[in-house]
């Protein structure tokens, strides 16, 4: 069901949505520090690709797993209140990456501010892209391409403030997201709760759970484990196989070309799907990004090499905001709860597979292991073709349900 106004806000329409895109950017371009901060980190805390690769997947896990548990929470207690809360928490906890004198420390930074970002994520891609807009793919597409913006921004800006200040300058960056996490939490409207008022409180929302939404789940899996690949070992990469600087500009740039572009196509996803369908758009652009991927990996560092950087993270991307939607449409009375399972639960299960990535590293070497990465994206297609074609109404009358086809590549409105 929709989200019902029971405590009016301060914003509505365009300016929310505007306002959410730049927390979500703000947001984002913390979690983006690591991966730029990777071989310096490795470097200070003295650790191995393998130790790297647990405290990737440490975040990765945090930031995204308990995006159901939170989401079905924010459904029940208030989309504000999770919202502000979150970004504040990612905030402080991320900025002080900087300063954490050991693994275990930098682990349990990274942890809360995981936890931080994944409250922010479902509470907010519910409010901008639930039932009641118009075209929910274009919305949770601007949504996210405000987080990738941020995202793209995150590793020049700290790769800047470090190369200037020292790595213990990044507390700083904590300023901007406690300054928004107070402007949600004051701006933003109360939503009636979707749970059934009286009802035993649960960590989890089981209607949130289908064959739809786990096998969006899946893609959501195999395509983060392709965008941590790049967030997070292609600098490693770089440094060990290109031989750049462990604080060289390119790594920022490399990054920011694949995070800028990746919003853009989450933009031009968002606009194609409805066009085009849902399950073509989406696995035409996974073997895209792939092919695209290992293109890249040929080139020399340049020019050449950001231009298929940037084409990566665009193809990558594309398919996002139709798997978002398609789980809102395929669990209506828990929108947020489905939204936290496939983006958080997929994302979480990606960390997961980084551990193997990892080992993989280790024992067969950087180039090896990224391609492996790489060519499950493979999978990932086949899977979003399945997961994203249109499908009858079982829940109308048997006359009437011939004529009622849930094609995830319309827009919610015309439902």
């Amino acid at each position: 069901m929709p989200h019902v106004v029971t405590r009016p806000g301060r914003l509505y329409g365009a300016p929310l949505a505007v306002l959410l895109a730049v927390v979500h950017g703000v947001n984002d371009a913390l979690t983006a520090i690591l991966g730029a901060l990777l071989p310096t980190l490795q470097v200070r805390l003295d650790v191995g690709p393998a130790t790297l690769a647990v405290l990737v997947a440490v975040f990765a896990i945090s930031s995204s797993a308990s995006q159901p548990t939170l989401g079905a929470l924010a459904d029940r207690f208030g989309l504000r209140r999770f919202a502000a809360v979150g970004v504040g928490l990612a905030a402080v906890s991320l900025s002080l990456v900087g300063v954490a004198g050991s693994p275990a420390l930098l682990a349990l930074v990274l942890i809360l501010g995981g936890l931080g970002s994944a409250a922010l994520h479902p509470a907010a891609a519910s409010i901008v892209g639930g039932p009641h807009v118009a075209k929910p793919g274009l919305a949770v597409g601007l949504f996210t391409a405000g987080g990738m913006a941020g995202f793209a921004a995150g590793p020049i800006v700290v790769l800047m403030l470090v190369a200037n200040r020292g790595l213990e300058a990044t507390v700083w960056l904590m300023i901007p997201g406690v300054l928004l996490a107070g402007l949600l939490f004051w701006l933003l409207p109360d939503y009636e709760p979707h749970s059934i008022r009286g009802t035993r409180v649960s960590v989890f929302d089981r209607s949130s759970v289908n064959r739809r939404t786990l096998a969006l789940t899946g893609v959501m899996a195999l395509a983060g484990l392709v965008f941590l690949t790049f967030t997070s070992a292609v600098p490693l990469w770089l440094v060990g196989e290109r031989h750049l600087a462990a604080n060289a500009p390119m790594l920022g740039w490399v990054l920011a070309a694949f995070s800028l572009a990746a919003g853009l196509g989450a933009v031009v996803g968002g606009v194609a799907g409805p066009r085009f369908g849902y399950s073509t758009t989406a696995s035409v652009s996974l073997l895209g990004a792939g092919a695209m991927f290992i293109i890249m990996l040929t080139l020399p560092v340049g020019w050449p090499f950001l231009v298929a950087a940037a084409l990566t993270g665009l193809l990558l991307y594309m398919s996002q905001p139709l798997l978002i939607v398609a789980a809102q449409e395929a669990s209506p009375a828990a929108p947020t709860a489905a939204a936290g399972l496939v983006f958080g639960g997929g994302s979480g299960l990606a960390g997961l597979l980084y551990l193997a990535f990892g080992a993989l590293q280790v024992h067969l070497g950087a180039t090896a292991a990224i391609l492996i990465s790489v060519s499950l994206l493979l999978p990932a297609a086949a899977l979003a073709i399945q997961a994203l074609r249109p499908r009858v109404d079982l829940t109308l009358p048997p006359q009437l349900s011939q004529h009622h086809v849930l094609d995830a590549s319309q827009d919610s409105g015309s439902r």
